[in-house]
Formats: C-alpha cells, structure tokens, sequence
C-alpha cells in the first residue's frame, strides 16, 4: 500500500492508526509501505539511488542511504527511517532548497543562478551599451502560504486546496480527544495584511493548536499526542508494579514512585532547537548547509563568521558528558548567530531578517523646533 507522501513536498508520512494496517517508513525514499512491501521495495529503491547518486556532480554525491539498528519500536524506526530519508535530499546552489536527487535536474531547469548567466538583453540597458553597469536579475522563491492549521508551507493555489481538507481532518483528530484536551475550531487570520504577516499569523495560530503532554508538558499535534504517550508515563507511575514494592507493600512503610525522565534532547548549536541524540547528528550537517546559503545572501557588514561547536567536556573520573552544560552551550552559540536589524535594533535569524526589515523602516530623526 503506497501513500502519496514525496520527498520532494517535504511531508512527513503519517502513523498508522491504531488497529488499521501497519505501515513502514523506507529509510531511502521516505515513502510508506505495508510490512510486506517494504522488503521488496527497499532493495529496487537503494539501486535506483545508487543510480540517481553515480549521475551527481562528485561534490553533491551522498554516502550511501544507512537502514536504522532494530530492537526499538516501530514508530522510532519510522521517524530515524524519515530523518535518513531527508538527509539524502541535496541543496540546490542557486537558492539553497534541498531535493531528491532525481527530481534536483527538474527544478534547476526554471531555478537560475542569481549572478544571471547570459542574461539577454532586458537586463542591459545602459550598462550593455552606455558604459554603465548593469544589474544582475534577481531570482526570488516562489511565494508560499502557511496553513494556519498545520503550520506547514505551501504554494498560493494549492493553499486552497489544501486547508479545507487539513480543518476536516483537525476535526476528527480534535473529537477523539478527551474533552478536556479539545481546542476551540482554529481562525484564519484576517485580510488587509502583507503576505508575512498574514504567514507570521497562521504560524502562530498553528502552534496553539499544539497540545501539551499530561506527564512531560512537551506539546504536540493531536494526532502525535497519542504516538508519544504510548511511552511517556504518568510521574505517579500508576500501577507501580512489585519492583518497587518493598517494605511499603508488606511492612507498612510508604513505598516510592518510580521516576520518569524526559528522553534526553540535544540544543542544536546553529539554530537553537531541540533534537533527540540520534536525531541532532542528523540535522547538524543539514543545518549548517541551511546556515552557509543565508549567510551569504545578507550584505558583507552582517555576514556572520561560521559557528562553532561547543567543546565537549567529561566530568571527573566517570567520563560522563554535562549534557546541561553542553546545551547551555550551544544555545548561547546559536544566539550568537542571530543579526540585528540597523533599524530597531532587534535580532532575528538570516532568514527572517529580510523579511522583518520589509516592514522595519529607518527612524526618521525630528526636527529641532
């Protein structure tokens, strides 16, 4: 059973519910197939990348695709298979977005470099015949919508297609929750608005549909809630079973709930965010990448110098990591790489700069009576 979610749309693959058929994610393409399938797939996918990748120039050529170790749970297998699947996507040089390797020559064929190789004769003017300079054309990304349901990016016309089905489907995920849990129906953020505001919105307005854990408080998407609960327990640890029995279950005394910790994450040190410790050696190489390409678009007086990763350092003689430490760390290296607006004075991450400074104008100083 094959379901319609590309690497190239960047869409996660959603679980199987509970009791319907049992999908696994391949760890090549990204794709969902049945238990079965997958064993026939995985091996026709890896030839066909080994394919793909031999056709890439040798700077863009990836390590061959790694299949995630067993002994862990099906839905952990599918989201390390999902990470492995989007490290195999290749940026693109001139605008920085990042494809699978079959469908990069496509979106290079419209995507040209920003420097206007051959640029014809619109763009010439004075500088092809008066001696001036000419200006080289300027390639900007298609624009995009967020939903303000999902919080996920898509183009102006599917937009519409797109949000009436995800508000049904927010309503059926939304009526299997516990009354307490449910959310009022989302707003789409009004009109009369610039097109990055009225995204800002959405966004905001997809993240407050998030809800929180009961047992660690971490928010998630209604139907991840109950993926992650399956193994986050209570604190109380319901059910305390004989291992923590002891004197309080026959000599009266008062017996102690088992502790649950919250998995431990890993702070990325070039964005700030929280990743699982698989998952952060994954995102890294990508983010950094990311990094490189926005740095370069802003003027040479803002351009930041490459981030460093935090030292690791061990504690005395046992050789564990000061995994706080670290994170401390790293969180203050990705507030380093944060640029302020010469406007107001304000920081903001590369990306999102020029997208403030649009609405971000210069004070004008006042006149002296």
């Amino acid at each position: 059973m094959l379901a319609s979610n590309h690497l190239g749309g960047l869409k996660q693959p959603k679980q199987g519910a509970k009791g319907g058929p049992q999908t696994v994610v391949c760890h090549i393409c990204g794709r969902e197939f049945g238990s079965k399938s997958i064993a026939i797939h995985e091996p026709q996918c890896l030839e066909k990348w080994k394919v793909e990748n031999s056709k890439l120039p040798k700077g863009q050529r990836r390590p061959l695709p790694k299949k995630p170790d067993g002994g862990i749970s099906r839905e952990e297998m599918n989201d390390l298979a999902w990470e492995n699947a989007k490290a195999q996507l290749i940026p693109c040089e001139n605008c920085g977005r990042r494809f699978a390797s079959d469908r990069l020559p496509v979106h290079q064929r419209s995507c040209k470099p920003k420097g206007g190789a051959g640029g014809g004769g619109s763009t010439g003017g004075a500088g092809a015949f008066g001696g001036g300079q000419s200006k080289a054309p300027v390639f900007k990304k298609p624009p995009s919508m967020v939903c303000y349901i999902c919080g996920r990016e898509f183009g102006t016309k599917s937009i519409a297609i797109h949000e009436p089905q995800c508000l049904e489907k927010w309503k059926a995920e939304n009526s299997k929750l516990p009354k307490g849990q449910r959310r009022p129906m989302p707003k789409k953020p009004d009109g009369g608005i610039s097109r990055e505001e009225m995204n800002d919105l959405a966004w905001e307005n997809a993240k407050a549909q998030l809800i929180p854990c009961e047992n660690c408080g971490r928010r998630f998407a209604s139907d991840r809630l109950p993926v992650h609960q399956r193994s986050c327990k209570p604190k109380g640890g319901a059910g305390g079973g004989g291992s923590t029995g002891g004197a309080g279950a026959f000599g009266g005394g008062q017996s102690k709930a088992p502790v649950f910790k919250k998995p431990p994450s890993m702070v990325c040190y070039i964005c700030g965010r929280e990743f699982g410790t698989k998952s952060i050696a994954i995102h890294e190489p990508q983010c950094l990448e990311k990094w490189k390409v926005q740095n370069d678009k802003l003027p040479k007086g803002q351009r930041r110098p490459e981030p460093n990763k935090p030292e690791v350092r061990s504690i005395g003689a046992t050789g564990k990591y000061d995994v706080d430490a670290m994170n401390e760390a790293a969180y203050q290296s990705a507030m380093s790489n944060l640029v302020p607006c010469p406007n107001c004075g304000r920081t903001f991450n590369p990306d999102r700069l020029t997208v403030h400074q649009r609405s971000c104008k210069p004070k004008v100083p006042k006149e002296d009576a």
